[in-house]
């Protein structure tokens, strides 16, 4: 057992190796840090350890028992390592400390993905934001004006994510979020180095304000539903009202979109018939509400049916029912 070293293994070789080529500069083995970790940055407060899959146990609960000779040494002796690792954890964890904890062959197979977890942190620490970021800013006049993206979904692709954070559906408004997230911390920030790390971030830990509204969302809904041709959300109001939560919204007139806004801290989706918008609708969700154009078949209208642009809309619910299978529709 005299080979087995407890400081400058070779998994510690090759992580400081590597963060000392990105220019990184860390304390090794720092007797002054509760649990004496690998690595330290002090000015930041991260502590790392290189943990052996042997000695540390991973996945002790399935492999504990590989250990075919001298059980009685060996499940005691790992098992209080494990402990001692949390007991450790916890301690720096309660003093302020990042601790991240690397396995060895995570290390051996790939250092520098590694030392970008590491980065990002850093990253993360040096971007300070002192306030949040309201949506009635994010949708202002003054913030479009900077960032003009003709047709673009990134602000509903926000206001959704932000929406339903609670429920499973972000995955399907995450990537615009983040993107667009990214765009607004540029513009707020203009001195820092904004990454996707860093957006995503602030949309977990809530950065943007988005209920200062008067219709706000249900909390323990009884069904989800989605609402397309939204106007300026009389369906949704009614949904809402009986237990709903409205999942995705859609609507191509501006002007509605920005009392929908205004109503309930959600920006409509644009034009339904693009692939594009269609592709942000979410899966299993209960009702669908289309209060789509009746002009086209209204006796007060021109009843053009479906020669008329506003008429052939109806395909295009159709296309999204046989698509989602919801359980009813409200039309």
């Amino acid at each position: 057992m005299q080979a087995v070293k407890n400081k400058n293994s070779r998994i510690e070789i090759i992580l400081g190796k590597t963060l000392w080529n990105k220019g990184l500069r860390y304390r090794k083995n720092d007797n002054s840090v509760f649990g004496k970790p690998d690595f330290t940055f002090k000015k930041h407060k991260i502590a790392i350890f290189c943990d052996s899959e042997f000695w540390h146990g991973k996945d002790w609960d399935i492999h504990k028992y590989d250990h075919k000779s001298n059980q009685d040494f060996w499940l005691p002796k790992i098992e209080r390592n494990i402990q001692r690792d949390a007991e450790v954890t916890a301690e720096l964890e309660k003093q302020g400390w990042t601790v991240l904890r690397f396995w060895g062959k995570d290390i051996l197979k790939n250092p520098q993905n590694c030392v970008l977890e590491i980065e990002n942190i850093i990253r993360e620490q040096n971007m300070e934001f002192k306030e949040k970021i309201s949506i009635e800013e994010v949708c202002g006049k003054q913030f479009k004006l900077r960032i003009v993206e003709p047709e673009s979904n990134g602000e509903a692709s926000l206001t959704h994510f932000l929406h339903n954070s609670q429920n499973g559906v972000t995955k399907f408004y995450k990537k615009g979020a983040v993107k667009y997230a990214k765009k607004v911390l540029m513009y707020k920030y203009p001195d820092e180095e904004i990454t996707s790390y860093v957006a995503e971030d602030a949309l977990q830990y809530g950065l943007f304000n988005t209920f200062n509204i008067p219709f706000l969302p249900v909390e323990n809904p009884k069904f989800k539903f989605i609402d397309l041709f939204a106007g300026i959300g009389g369906f949704r109001l009614s949904l809402q009202n009986l237990g709903g939560k409205c999942v995705y919204t859609s609507e191509w007139d501006e002007e509605a979109k920005r009392t929908y806004r205004a109503n309930f801290g959600e920006t409509p989706f644009g034009d339904i018939t693009k692939k594009e918008t269609k592709s942000y609708i979410p899966d299993k969700f209960d009702i669908l509400c289309a209060g789509f154009p009746c002009q086209a078949f209204s006796i007060v209208g021109r009843r053009g049916g479906f020669e008329d642009t506003r008429g052939t809309l109806f395909f295009d619910v159709a296309e999204i029912i046989k698509r989602k299978q919801p359980k009813a529709i409200y039309a």
